[in-house]
Protein backbone atom coordinates (compact mmCIF):
# COMPACT_ATOMS: atom_id res chain seq x y z
CA UNK A 1 0.00 0.00 0.00
CA UNK A 2 1.26 3.58 -0.85
CA UNK A 3 1.83 6.32 1.43
CA UNK A 4 -0.92 8.29 -0.25
CA UNK A 5 -3.24 5.77 0.29
CA UNK A 6 -2.56 5.15 3.87
CA UNK A 7 -3.14 8.61 4.37
CA UNK A 8 -6.51 8.92 2.72
CA UNK A 9 -8.04 5.78 4.79
CA UNK A 10 -6.46 7.13 8.12
CA UNK A 11 -7.63 11.14 7.10
CA UNK A 12 -11.02 10.29 8.70
CA UNK A 13 -9.51 10.00 12.26
CA UNK A 14 -7.02 13.19 12.16
CA UNK A 15 -10.45 14.84 11.58
CA UNK A 16 -11.84 13.18 14.70
CA UNK A 17 -8.58 14.83 16.53
CA UNK A 18 -8.89 17.62 14.85
CA UNK A 19 -12.41 18.34 16.16
CA UNK A 20 -11.55 17.65 19.62
CA UNK A 21 -8.81 20.03 19.94
CA UNK A 22 -10.72 23.35 18.13
CA UNK A 23 -13.89 22.44 20.66
CA UNK A 24 -11.58 22.57 23.71
CA UNK A 25 -10.37 26.21 22.79
CA UNK A 26 -12.20 28.86 25.00
CA UNK A 27 -13.51 32.68 24.60
CA UNK A 28 -10.17 33.48 26.29
CA UNK A 29 -8.05 32.43 22.91
CA UNK A 30 -9.83 35.02 20.84
CA UNK A 31 -10.84 38.97 20.73
CA UNK A 32 -13.78 40.21 22.44
CA UNK A 33 -15.23 41.72 19.70
CA UNK A 34 -16.74 40.11 16.61
CA UNK A 35 -14.72 39.78 13.54
CA UNK A 36 -15.06 42.93 10.74
CA UNK A 37 -14.33 40.15 8.08
CA UNK A 38 -12.52 37.11 7.78
CA UNK A 39 -9.94 36.85 5.19
CA UNK A 40 -8.65 33.50 4.30
CA UNK A 41 -5.56 33.04 2.21
CA UNK A 42 -2.44 30.45 1.41
CA UNK A 43 -0.52 29.19 -1.91
CA UNK A 44 -1.33 25.85 -4.25
CA UNK A 45 -3.54 23.29 -2.57
CA UNK A 46 -3.73 25.61 0.56
CA UNK A 47 -5.53 28.69 -1.77
CA UNK A 48 -8.03 26.04 -2.88
CA UNK A 49 -8.30 25.18 0.87
CA UNK A 50 -9.14 28.69 1.90
CA UNK A 51 -11.85 29.00 -1.72
CA UNK A 52 -13.45 26.15 -0.61
CA UNK A 53 -13.90 27.26 3.14
CA UNK A 54 -15.29 30.29 2.37
CA UNK A 55 -18.33 28.58 0.42
CA UNK A 56 -18.82 26.73 3.23
CA UNK A 57 -19.18 30.06 5.66
CA UNK A 58 -21.26 31.59 3.08
CA UNK A 59 -23.92 28.69 2.55
CA UNK A 60 -24.29 28.28 6.05
CA UNK A 61 -27.65 30.14 6.56
CA UNK A 62 -26.89 30.40 10.68
CA UNK A 63 -24.19 32.19 10.60
CA UNK A 64 -23.78 35.92 11.86
CA UNK A 65 -23.34 38.03 8.30
CA UNK A 66 -19.77 38.61 8.53
CA UNK A 67 -18.31 39.40 5.15
CA UNK A 68 -15.76 36.66 4.16
CA UNK A 69 -13.06 37.07 1.50
CA UNK A 70 -10.83 34.48 0.33
CA UNK A 71 -7.71 35.01 -1.76
CA UNK A 72 -4.24 33.80 -2.76
CA UNK A 73 -1.74 34.86 -0.02
CA UNK A 74 0.21 37.22 -2.88
CA UNK A 75 -2.64 39.05 -3.03
CA UNK A 76 -2.82 40.15 0.74
CA UNK A 77 -1.49 44.15 0.52
CA UNK A 78 -2.63 44.41 -3.31
CA UNK A 79 -6.03 43.82 -3.52
CA UNK A 80 -7.09 42.29 -0.41
CA UNK A 81 -6.03 44.58 2.74
CA UNK A 82 -6.39 43.49 6.06
CA UNK A 83 -7.81 46.00 8.78
CA UNK A 84 -8.08 46.40 12.72
CA UNK A 85 -10.94 44.19 13.67
CA UNK A 86 -10.46 41.55 10.87
CA UNK A 87 -9.43 37.75 11.26
CA UNK A 88 -6.46 36.92 8.87
CA UNK A 89 -6.49 32.83 8.76
CA UNK A 90 -3.88 31.43 6.55
CA UNK A 91 -3.67 28.03 5.18
CA UNK A 92 0.11 26.49 5.35
CA UNK A 93 0.70 22.95 5.68
CA UNK A 94 4.42 23.87 6.91
CA UNK A 95 4.17 27.17 7.81
CA UNK A 96 7.16 28.27 5.88
CA UNK A 97 5.47 29.33 2.33
CA UNK A 98 6.88 32.67 2.01
CA UNK A 99 3.94 34.36 0.48
CA UNK A 100 2.04 33.34 3.21
CA UNK A 101 4.04 34.58 5.68
CA UNK A 102 4.43 37.57 3.91
CA UNK A 103 0.50 37.61 4.03
CA UNK A 104 0.36 36.90 7.60
CA UNK A 105 2.93 39.85 8.37
CA UNK A 106 0.83 41.90 6.47
CA UNK A 107 -2.41 41.20 8.24
CA UNK A 108 -0.42 41.17 11.56
CA UNK A 109 1.20 44.65 11.02
CA UNK A 110 -2.63 46.35 10.05
CA UNK A 111 -3.83 44.74 13.29
CA UNK A 112 -5.74 42.02 12.35
CA UNK A 113 -6.12 38.60 14.95
CA UNK A 114 -3.59 36.31 13.17
CA UNK A 115 -4.19 32.62 12.74
CA UNK A 116 -2.40 30.07 11.70
CA UNK A 117 -3.17 27.08 10.37
CA UNK A 118 -0.82 24.20 9.63
CA UNK A 119 0.23 20.45 10.59
CA UNK A 120 1.36 19.43 13.91
CA UNK A 121 5.03 20.53 14.18
CA UNK A 122 4.68 22.39 11.13
CA UNK A 123 7.10 25.83 11.89
CA UNK A 124 4.71 28.47 13.76
CA UNK A 125 5.00 32.28 12.94
CA UNK A 126 5.57 34.70 16.22
CA UNK A 127 3.14 36.85 14.08
CA UNK A 128 0.43 34.56 14.93
CA UNK A 129 -1.84 34.95 17.58
CA UNK A 130 -3.80 31.63 17.37
CA UNK A 131 -2.35 28.52 15.90
CA UNK A 132 -4.75 25.74 14.57
CA UNK A 133 -2.84 22.39 14.34
CA UNK A 134 -4.11 19.66 11.50
CA UNK A 135 -2.96 16.47 10.69
CA UNK A 136 0.93 15.67 11.21
CA UNK A 137 3.47 17.05 8.41
CA UNK A 138 2.64 14.37 5.71
CA UNK A 139 5.42 12.53 4.21
CA UNK A 140 4.71 12.82 0.25
CA UNK A 141 3.96 15.84 -1.47
CA UNK A 142 0.79 15.19 -2.68
CA UNK A 143 -1.52 16.93 0.22
CA UNK A 144 -4.92 15.14 0.83
CA UNK A 145 -5.49 14.80 4.91
CA UNK A 146 -3.84 18.14 4.76
CA UNK A 147 -6.44 19.81 2.75
CA UNK A 148 -9.43 18.89 4.69
CA UNK A 149 -7.35 18.76 7.98
CA UNK A 150 -7.33 22.47 7.23
CA UNK A 151 -11.24 23.08 6.09
CA UNK A 152 -11.97 20.94 8.99
CA UNK A 153 -10.25 22.39 11.61
CA UNK A 154 -11.41 25.88 10.69
CA UNK A 155 -15.03 25.20 9.43
CA UNK A 156 -15.28 23.63 13.18
CA UNK A 157 -14.18 26.68 14.60
CA UNK A 158 -16.25 28.79 13.03
CA UNK A 159 -19.30 27.06 12.39
CA UNK A 160 -19.29 26.06 15.86
CA UNK A 161 -21.71 23.36 17.19
CA UNK A 162 -23.11 22.75 13.62
CA UNK A 163 -19.81 22.25 11.97
CA UNK A 164 -19.14 20.04 14.31
CA UNK A 165 -21.61 17.80 14.25
CA UNK A 166 -21.41 17.61 10.35
CA UNK A 167 -17.90 16.54 10.86
CA UNK A 168 -18.96 13.60 12.98
CA UNK A 169 -21.35 12.75 9.98
CA UNK A 170 -19.13 12.55 7.82
CA UNK A 171 -16.34 10.25 9.77
CA UNK A 172 -18.90 7.47 8.85
CA UNK A 173 -18.70 7.97 5.24
CA UNK A 174 -16.81 5.07 4.07
CA UNK A 175 -13.92 4.76 1.23
CA UNK A 176 -14.80 4.05 -2.16
CA UNK A 177 -13.35 0.50 -4.09
CA UNK A 178 -10.02 1.78 -5.47
CA UNK A 179 -10.86 -1.13 -8.26
CA UNK A 180 -14.24 -0.30 -9.08
CA UNK A 181 -12.79 3.87 -9.52
CA UNK A 182 -9.80 2.14 -11.36
CA UNK A 183 -12.00 0.47 -13.85
CA UNK A 184 -13.85 4.07 -14.04
CA UNK A 185 -11.11 6.78 -14.21
CA UNK A 186 -8.74 4.86 -17.01
CA UNK A 187 -5.97 6.98 -17.42
CA UNK A 188 -7.64 10.45 -16.55
CA UNK A 189 -9.10 13.27 -17.82
CA UNK A 190 -8.21 16.18 -20.23
CA UNK A 191 -10.12 18.78 -18.85
CA UNK A 192 -11.55 19.45 -15.53
CA UNK A 193 -14.92 22.04 -15.01
CA UNK A 194 -17.35 22.75 -12.31
CA UNK A 195 -18.53 26.23 -11.16
CA UNK A 196 -18.97 27.67 -7.53
CA UNK A 197 -17.79 24.73 -5.09
CA UNK A 198 -16.94 22.45 -8.19
CA UNK A 199 -14.61 24.74 -9.96
CA UNK A 200 -12.36 24.85 -6.72
CA UNK A 201 -12.59 20.80 -6.65
CA UNK A 202 -11.63 21.09 -10.11
CA UNK A 203 -8.30 22.41 -9.68
CA UNK A 204 -8.07 20.67 -6.78
CA UNK A 205 -8.35 17.44 -8.36
CA UNK A 206 -5.76 18.67 -11.59
CA UNK A 207 -3.33 19.66 -8.87
CA UNK A 208 -3.70 15.73 -7.61
CA UNK A 209 -3.45 14.31 -11.11
CA UNK A 210 -0.12 16.31 -11.28
CA UNK A 211 1.37 15.75 -8.21
CA UNK A 212 0.40 11.70 -7.92
CA UNK A 213 -0.09 10.83 -11.47
CA UNK A 214 2.26 13.40 -13.55
CA UNK A 215 -0.68 13.42 -15.85
CA UNK A 216 -0.90 17.04 -16.77
CA UNK A 217 -4.07 18.56 -16.90
CA UNK A 218 -6.22 21.58 -17.44
CA UNK A 219 -8.99 22.73 -15.20
CA UNK A 220 -11.72 25.63 -15.63
CA UNK A 221 -14.66 27.35 -14.22
CA UNK A 222 -17.52 25.44 -16.35
CA UNK A 223 -18.65 29.17 -18.09
CA UNK A 224 -14.97 29.92 -18.34
CA UNK A 225 -14.43 26.97 -20.65
CA UNK A 226 -16.74 27.89 -22.96
CA UNK A 227 -15.36 31.74 -23.70
CA UNK A 228 -12.45 30.50 -25.26
CA UNK A 229 -10.48 27.40 -23.91
CA UNK A 230 -13.21 24.80 -25.59
CA UNK A 231 -12.06 25.78 -28.85
CA UNK A 232 -8.85 23.55 -27.59
CA UNK A 233 -11.18 20.96 -27.03
CA UNK A 234 -10.54 17.61 -29.47
CA UNK A 235 -12.51 14.39 -29.95
CA UNK A 236 -10.15 12.46 -27.74
CA UNK A 237 -10.24 14.51 -24.95
CA UNK A 238 -11.90 13.64 -21.48
CA UNK A 239 -13.61 15.70 -18.98
CA UNK A 240 -14.36 15.59 -15.57
CA UNK A 241 -17.35 17.76 -14.51
CA UNK A 242 -18.00 18.19 -10.81
CA UNK A 243 -21.24 19.51 -11.14
CA UNK A 244 -23.28 21.15 -8.66
CA UNK A 245 -26.97 22.01 -9.08
CA UNK A 246 -26.49 25.68 -9.27
CA UNK A 247 -23.99 24.95 -12.62
CA UNK A 248 -25.71 26.87 -15.15
CA UNK A 249 -23.65 25.40 -17.76
CA UNK A 250 -24.20 21.68 -17.17
CA UNK A 251 -26.09 20.39 -20.32
CA UNK A 252 -24.33 22.57 -22.70
CA UNK A 253 -21.30 20.34 -21.34
CA UNK A 254 -23.11 17.41 -21.48
CA UNK A 255 -24.06 18.57 -25.35
CA UNK A 256 -20.53 19.36 -25.89
CA UNK A 257 -18.70 15.90 -25.11
CA UNK A 258 -19.57 12.44 -25.81
CA UNK A 259 -21.05 10.57 -23.26
CA UNK A 260 -18.66 8.24 -22.88
CA UNK A 261 -15.67 10.47 -22.44
CA UNK A 262 -17.60 12.89 -19.59
CA UNK A 263 -17.48 11.76 -16.18
CA UNK A 264 -19.64 13.52 -13.77
CA UNK A 265 -18.62 14.11 -10.13
CA UNK A 266 -22.13 14.99 -8.59
CA UNK A 267 -21.90 17.92 -5.72
CA UNK A 268 -25.32 17.35 -4.16
CA UNK A 269 -26.86 18.38 -0.54
CA UNK A 270 -27.50 21.73 1.07
CA UNK A 271 -25.50 21.70 4.23
CA UNK A 272 -22.43 23.81 4.54
CA UNK A 273 -20.28 20.69 3.87
CA UNK A 274 -21.86 18.76 1.19
CA UNK A 275 -18.82 18.99 -0.97
CA UNK A 276 -16.79 16.90 1.43
CA UNK A 277 -17.44 13.79 -0.06
CA UNK A 278 -16.37 14.87 -2.92
CA UNK A 279 -12.96 16.12 -2.18
CA UNK A 280 -12.29 12.79 -0.75
CA UNK A 281 -13.48 11.13 -4.12
CA UNK A 282 -11.47 13.86 -6.34
CA UNK A 283 -8.28 12.51 -4.05
CA UNK A 284 -8.75 8.86 -4.68
CA UNK A 285 -9.73 9.29 -7.97
CA UNK A 286 -5.99 10.61 -8.50
CA UNK A 287 -4.81 7.75 -6.85
CA UNK A 288 -6.54 5.69 -9.16
CA UNK A 289 -5.43 7.14 -12.19
CA UNK A 290 -1.69 7.00 -10.66
CA UNK A 291 -2.25 3.27 -10.38
CA UNK A 292 -3.93 3.21 -13.88
CA UNK A 293 -0.93 4.85 -15.31
CA UNK A 294 1.78 2.65 -13.63
CA UNK A 295 3.25 5.71 -11.39
CA UNK A 296 3.96 5.78 -7.71
CA UNK A 297 1.76 8.52 -6.07
CA UNK A 298 4.57 8.63 -3.34
CA UNK A 299 7.24 9.64 -5.76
Amino acid sequence: MSLVEDTLRQQRESWREIVGRVSRLTYRDFPPEVPKRILLFGVGSSYFAAKLTAFSLLRDQYRARVPVVSCASHEVGLEVIPAQGDWAIAFTHRGTTTWTQKALEIAALSGAFTIQVSAQGAFESSLSKLVLNTSFIEKVEPHTVAVTGAICAVTSLLLGAKGVEEWDALQSVGDPDLDQLRSWVGEGPSILLGEWEGEWLAREAALKLMEMAAHPVRAYGSEEFFHGPRLSFTSQDSIWHFSIPQDLRHSDIAEWVAPQRLHRVEVSGVSPLSWIPSLVKLQWMALAVALNRGVNPDR
